[in-house]
């Protein structure tokens, strides 16, 4: 699979903040970051531009992060050929 990955973008979960539970992000910031993700994931599957995502935890101080991600995924194309972006462009 990695062969054929692009680049989307680097993302830091504490940050994207769509998920407005504030008592559960200080109870468990754990869990609502993984919904976070999750949602994230889902909006980008669901436009049509990638049949396969994948997040690679990026090295922060020596160590790897638990809310700064790399993400990669392989572009969607149909049997015709057509490729969701051409629409958008």
């Amino acid at each position: 699979m990695h062969d054929q990955d692009e680049f989307i973008e680097t993302i830091n979960l504490w940050r994207l903040r769509q998920v407005r539970w504030p008592f559960m992000r200080l109870l468990s910031p754990h869990f609502v970051a993984e919904i976070e993700l999750g949602r994230y994931m889902k909006r980008l599957l669901a436009d049509g531009r990638w049949k396969v995502m994948r997040v690679e935890p990026q090295y922060l101080d020596g160590r790897l992060s638990d809310h700064v991600f790399d993400v990669y995924g392989q572009r969607a194309v149909s049997q015709s050929g057509w490729r969701p972006e051409a629409e958008h462009a």
